[in-house]
């Protein structure tokens, strides 16, 4: 069975949506498109804040979820 595809922004609302579930969890801790101000068609990655060992395990934990539910296509750029 294929997964839902969504955009890169939806990609990034999905992983900020998870990540007050996650163990560890720090507010503040958030996703964004990389670079500042980029779409989904326009951004090269992401970066998250604060930059931490554990920020980043947490969002990889996040990502990880999302992946697993979602198809992410990085030519597909629609808001959220």
């Amino acid at each position: 069975m294929s997964k839902p595809v969504i955009s890169p922004e939806e990609f990034i609302v999905e992983v900020n949506k998870r990540l007050p579930n996650i163990g560890g969890y720090e507010p503040g801790m958030h996703v964004s498109l990389y670079p500042e101000g980029s779409t989904g068609a326009t951004a090269s990655g992401y970066s998250l804040e604060p930059d931490t060992v554990e920020t980043r395990a947490i969002v990889g934990i996040a990502i990880s979820q999302v992946l697993s539910e979602f198809d992410i296509d990085p030519n597909l750029s629609r808001p959220s």
